[in-house]
């Protein structure tokens, strides 16, 4: 059945590139003539965001297309989110940054690069089709704030969960059990725990759920002179370690020994996000040079 598919679209790849269905899986099975076929397209809209393609530049083994978003949720902070993809008939690298905000027209540019992967001359009379399926916006970073939490009320030896689920490969790490919040340094982010386990003191953030707002900190330990005492080694688990919810959470753990505790203060850089917008953004260009 498969093959049988796959000579279909081969037989009509003018029509199978008509659908973005029928477009991915010609490009899974013949992306060059996947690419031939497609059609320019050099705006679309969807979700009320526009994106269109401001300008290419092709040079040797790079191609480099500033790519511009407006309209809807887009603002100064607007991130890609990791969900970009580079199609193209040869096997390449690429990134994407963005480089510009104009306020007046609410539009952010992204600059996209991407690089054949042996360093060969980018094949010229091509086309490139680039696309985003999320847009996360409303990004705001806290950094060195001091946390309202007094360390000398947690110097003992605290409960952990059991069965969580780590994210980082840490399993054999003892996880402390999710609590009440005892502190909220940002929106979004909490300090749900705090204690020692095994003679390491360990702080728990609960982060949200990061996989649509990409929540993340660092949390360190400073003295009464202000010098950093270093930043504890996190370790992610799920909430399904005894808690209910899909949030995640991550425990800071300090090398500090109990008695010295009440000489430290704990201190952090948040950052968060409010929204994740998603979609299919897509656009088809010719790889030559524009301008």
């Amino acid at each position: 059945a498969a093959a049988a598919a796959a000579a279909v679209l081969l037989a009509t790849p003018a029509l199978a590139v008509r659908s973005e269905t029928g477009y991915a899986v010609l490009y899974r099975i013949a992306p060059a003539v996947a690419q031939f076929f497609q059609p320019v397209q050099e705006s679309c809209t969807d979700s009320g965001v526009t994106m269109e393609v401001a300008a290419v530049r092709v040079e040797g083994d790079t191609a480099q297309a500033y790519i511009a978003l407006s309209g809807g949720p887009v603002d100064a902070t607007t991130d890609l989110f990791d969900s970009w993809s580079f199609h193209l008939p040869f096997d390449q690298v690429g990134h994407c940054e963005r480089v510009a905000w104009d306020e007046a027209t609410g539009t952010v540019t992204f600059l996209c690069t991407v690089r054949t992967l042996d360093g060969s001359p980018i094949p010229t009379g091509g086309k490139m089709t680039f696309s985003v399926r999320q847009l996360l916006t409303g990004k705001k970073a806290l950094e060195g704030v001091a946390v309202d939490l007094n360390l000398a009320d947690y110097a003992g030896e605290t409960e952990t969960a059991q069965g969580y689920s780590s994210s980082n490969g840490a399993d054999g790490t003892p996880m402390l059990l999710p609590g009440d919040v005892l502190a909220e340094p940002a929106d979004g982010i909490a300090i749900t725990a705090a204690g020692y386990v095994d003679g390491a003191f360990h702080v728990q953030a609960r982060l949200g759920d990061i996989h649509r707002t990409d929540n993340h900190c660092r949390l360190w330990l400073e003295d009464a002179a202000g010098t950093e005492a270093g930043t504890g080694h996190g370790v992610y688990f799920r909430g399904d370690a005894g808690s209910p919810g899909d949030d995640v959470y991550e425990d800071f753990l300090f090398d500090v020994a109990l008695e010295d505790l009440s000489n430290y203060t704990l201190h952090g850089d948040f950052y968060t996000a409010t929204t994740l917008t998603e979609g299919l953004w897509q656009v088809t260009f010719p790889l030559e040079n524009t301008r």
